[in-house]
Formats: C-alpha cells, structure tokens, sequence
C-alpha cells in the first residue's frame, strides 16, 4: 500500500463517526474491528515514514505451514568457466549455503487503561499507532542488524588505534575501502547502514572537497540524505545499540561502526506476514482490554563476502 493510499484511510476514518468516540465506546461496540485496523494502518505508515531496512534484504514469504525454522538457500557467485569451440563443456555449479532462520514474534503490547479507554479514538490511533509502528520498524532493524553483523566476514576495515578505548569516527576514505573490499569479491555494494553521528562526522570531514558541496548541501537545507560513493546511506539512531549488543560505543576494540553491503544480497529477511498484525484481545480475570502490534519473522546475512563490517581496530 503507497503512502497516500494509508493516509486517505486514516482520513475517512478520521471523519467517520467512529472518530467521534472513544475507545472504550469503540470496544464495547460490535464495531470494535475499526480500532485495531486503524491502528494496524497507523503503525503501517509509521514504517514507510523512517527506515524499513527490509528494502536491502532479500525478501522471503514464509508459508504458514513452515514451522519456526526457516531454511533458505544462499549462492555464492563461482569464477567464470573458458572453453574452446567443439569440445566437451563442464558444468560449474555455484556453492550452495543454507541458512536457518529462526521466525520468532515480536512488537509490542500495551494495556488499554482507563485513562487511555477514556481517550479519543483519534488521538488513541495516532499515538499507538506511531509508537508500536516504531517498535515494530526497530525490531526488524535490530533482526537485520544483527544477522549481517554476526557475518563471519573476511572482509573488515579498521578505524582508530588498538587499545585506545576512543570510539572513532570514518571517513568517506575508510568507505571506499569498504567498498573496494566487497569488489575484490564480485560484488557491488550499493548501501551502507550506520548511525546518524557516523554519517554526519563522514560528511562533513570531507567537506573541503569541492565536488561535494551541492550534495552536502542538500543534507543541511532539506534533510535529505545524498547517495555518496554510489551508496544509499541509511542512518538509524538504534543502529548503534543494534551493532553494539545493547551497549552505547566506548572504543572497544573490534567494536563495529558500519556495515556495508549490497541489496537484496547481503540480508536475508523472512516473514510471515509482509505488514504488521494488530489484534486487541481481553483478559477476563483482569476485566482489562490489551493492544498488540506483532510480526513474526526473523533474518540472517548472505554471502559473507558481500559484507564488510567498519570498526574499530582490535
């Protein structure tokens, strides 16, 4: 669903009758299904909004017959083959990886209390929305994040000084050795995922180079973030608790910055659903209303080679 589709359903919600009641009228209503779909839309938005790091992996609709453990066949791309005319060819095939793909649930529940019960149905749309739609997008960052990190990659270039406990910046320098690293390996990388300072500090230590004034420029004036190097940069200010195990970065050595890589290669994301679910259900013995926004996927990396990982220098 395109943006402005999402936005035109939430605009005849928000017009319709049901936009003037309030939750708890809505719940007690037969029709109650209009809260969760408008939350369920809300939170949709939500993710096309900011990044869905989804975009760079390899999607993989998952049946929901599977189970919780997905494999998915990965190729790595074999050296070319040479043959003279009229002699016998000799089939290369390419090397075939499985990865398993742990399909777990994840998003967030919130109890529908009496002060959020007594809420409008739009301000309750709005807020929930917004924030189990970020909870969601974090989820699927963090998963993403994690199963490219994890990669037992040769390919590293390192920033900073070994044991010097400095948590250190890259250059659009250190990039093109990211780059040129995955290269040496037959791919072409085409995005790098990193933090908001990282971004800034990589720009702006090359600002004095004059060809990159205008795109640097258009950075600074509408928040529009310039593709550099050839690369789609995606900045998340999660990506640093994402990459670093929960922890802030503090200079420890080997500790990662970057990850650069290429679409639809270097990650692997499998769901069971394309969009996130939103069910409100009701605790009897507690006599409380709950809201639940929830996916069910999980991801890995692809060809290690496809990766390289910026960091600290160990």
């Amino acid at each position: 669903m395109k943006i402005e589709e999402i936005r035109e359903k939430l605009d005849r919600f928000y017009q319709s009758e049901y936009a003037e009641m309030t939750v708890k009228e809505l719940l007690t209503d037969t029709s109650n299904i209009a809260l969760p779909t408008m939350v369920q839309t809300r939170a949709i938005l939500e993710l096309k909004n900011f990044v869905d790091l989804r975009e760079v992996t390899m999607r993989v609709r998952v049946p929901k017959s599977t189970g919780k453990i997905v494999n998915v066949q990965v190729m790595t791309r074999p050296d070319y083959d040479s043959w003279t005319e009229g002699s016998a060819l000799s089939a290369g095939d390419p090397t075939l990886t499985s990865k398993s793909i742990t399909i777990a649930p994840f998003g967030k529940v919130t109890k529908i209390s009496d002060l959020l019960a007594n809420t409008s149905a739009i301000n309750f749309v709005e807020q929930i929305g917004r924030l189990h739609g970020a909870c969601v997008r974090q989820g699927i960052l963090d998963k993403i994040v994690d199963g490219m990190a994890g990669v037992s990659s040769p390919n590293t270039v390192s920033i900073g000084a070994a044991g010097d406990a400095t948590e250190a910046n890259f250059t659009l320098s250190n990039v093109a050795s990211a780059i040129s690293e995955n290269l040496a390996d037959g791919h072409v990388p085409d995005f790098i995922v990193t933090a908001p300072d990282k971004l800034w500090a990589a720009f702006t230590a090359d600002y004095d180079v004059k060809q990159f004034y205008g795109a640097l420029s258009d950075l600074l004036l509408s928040g529009e973030i310039p593709r550099a190097l050839g690369l789609q940069w995606y900045m998340d200010p999660y990506f640093e608790l994402a990459i670093n195990g929960g922890s802030a970065w503090n200079g420890t050595d080997g500790e990662k910055y970057a990850i650069v890589g290429t679409k639809g290669v270097s990650a692997i994301w499998a769901a069971l659903q394309d969009e996130p679910v939103v069910e409100v259900y009701r605790v009897g013995t507690e006599l409380s209303n709950y809201i639940v926004t929830h996916m069910d996927g999980g991801a890995d990396e692809g060809p290690d080679e496809s990766i390289c990982i910026i960091q600290h220098a160990a």
